[in-house]
């Protein structure tokens, strides 16, 4: 007979049995008890202290700072079991509330509380009353006000609907045995325009003895999902534009550092160790930290003004192209440009180089939280009207994406000698990017409009 597979309950309780005793043990970590003997500093979190490991060589792996460690209490440092910097690169901004799964000792709170500034709020959950507790002392201890912890469970927050602009979370949710309901719960407390920010672990092919570990569970590994599935959960809750934006690989010495000798505190022998472990799954486990947006509703889509482009729009166009990893010389065809905005923020373009009769249409992008409500459509009717008022009789593009949905809008697949040379001299064609593209051309004589 095979082991009984470990249920979700038996998995929580022992997560929170795992953390409630790390954080009693001084000098612990999330690899188990303080170790009797000296470890080198890259030993990471099971080194002498987690203190002396996250100002050391790790903080500079996670991403925190020294500086920015230095201003929290000592505390809310040596108990910070993370295996990155959610907010390292992250847009909070005044005034926004973030909410934190798995809050711990309350590290990433601090951090986000300095950055959203007394107008704004910061809701730390964690299902570990001890964590709670600590958190809360470490606030004080911080004179930190804006902040709150809450006690519940990730696959069931006590947060609001539509309710807070950021959700972080560090390496947390493997530790959940039921991922899409956690990622459900992030699309449904996050407001339209809301953006996720989560480092966490994720693997691929770990042995069987791994994943059937309770200790492996408890030990951030045995739950990890691959990068793919972790993309395709938070998708399948209802996110757009979910990305891993970096990523660091383990090798042998550094998973030692965040599972211990005995890979993540397992009894040795039971999984083995991290030499093995490392052997059996040589750059299959690694931490990423993950992107994603909350679209606004269509009903958001009239509130959209579509628009000719100010000079003062140019570095938002650039932003925006960047995101869409689209070419970014906007600067001299400015009048050709068209921007959406909404509440005064760029949030689409469009534009084109116009030789003569013909144009290459060029530089649709709209940032994720848009998409869905039509706005590309608009973007690209309002610039085909444009561009026939200016005398435009044929409209070309290249695409590496989208060819079904402007098929729907009028164009049809070309050779490359049929675009007009006048078309193939532009900035926008000549770029690198474009050499992989398919041609595209329209008519714009011919009657109707897109639909």
């Amino acid at each position: 007979m095979g082991k009984p597979e470990i249920s979700q309950k038996d998995i929580k309780e022992a997560v929170k049995r795992r953390y409630a005793g790390a954080i009693e043990r001084p000098a612990s970590s999330c690899c188990g008890p303080a170790p009797s003997q000296p470890v080198q500093i890259g030993d990471a979190c099971c080194g002498p202290s987690v203190t002396e490991v996250m100002k050391g060589g790790m903080a500079k792996v996670a991403g925190y700072g020294e500086e920015e460690l230095d201003r929290l209490p000592a505390d809310a440092v040596q108990n910070a079991f993370g295996c990155g910097n959610p907010l390292g690169l992250a847009g909070v901004e005044h005034g926004q509330v973030v909410l934190d799964i798995g809050s711990g000792a309350g590290i990433d709170c601090l951090i986000a509380a300095e950055k959203v500034g007394p107008s704004g709020r910061i809701i730390g959950l964690d299902m570990t009353p001890e964590m709670i507790e600590r958190a809360r002392k470490n606030a004080r201890e911080a004179g930190v006000v804006n902040v709150e912890f809450r006690l519940g469970d990730a696959e069931k927050m006590p947060v609001a609907d539509a309710s807070v602009d950021w959700v972080i979370s560090n390496c947390v949710i493997n530790l959940s045995p039921d991922k899409p309901a956690v990622f459900r719960e992030i699309a449904r407390v996050l407001k339209p325009g809301g953006q996720i920010s989560i480092s966490d672990i994720v693997a691929e092919d770990l042995p069987p003895a791994i994943r059937e570990s309770r200790d492996a569970w408890t030990g951030c590994l045995a739950g990890a999902i691959s990068e793919a599935e972790y993309v395709r959960g938070l998708e399948a809750a209802g996110l757009r534009g979910v990305r891993a934006s970096s990523r660091l690989v383990y090798d042998a010495s550094q998973l030692r550092g965040l599972f211990g000798d005995s890979a993540c505190g397992l009894t040795p022998g039971s999984c083995g160790d991290v030499g093995a472990l490392a052997q059996v799954t040589p750059g299959k486990i690694w931490s990423a930290r993950f992107e994603g947006v909350k679209p606004f509703l269509k009903a958001v889509a009239s509130e959209v003004k579509v628009m000719p482009a100010q000079a003062e729009d140019i570095s938002a166009i650039k932003t925006l192209l960047a995101e869409a990893e689209l070419p970014g010389d906007v600067e001299g065809h400015r009048d050709d440009f068209l921007v959406a905005r909404h509440e005064k923020k760029v949030v689409g373009c469009v534009g084109m180089e116009v030789r003569g009769s013909d144009a290459l249409f060029r530089s649709l992008a709209v940032t994720p939280a848009y998409r869905g409500i039509g706005l590309g459509q608009r973007l690209y009717t309002t610039l085909e009207e444009l561009a026939k008022r200016r005398g435009v009789t044929r409209a070309f593009l290249l695409t590496n994406s989208i060819e079904a949905l402007v098929e729907r809008w009028g164009f049809h697949r070309i050779n490359r000698a049929q675009v007009p040379q006048a078309i193939q001299e532009t900035s926008e064609f000549r770029s690198g990017c474009c050499a992989s593209a398919v041609p595209m051309g329209k008519d714009l004589r011919l009657p109707g409009m897109p639909n």
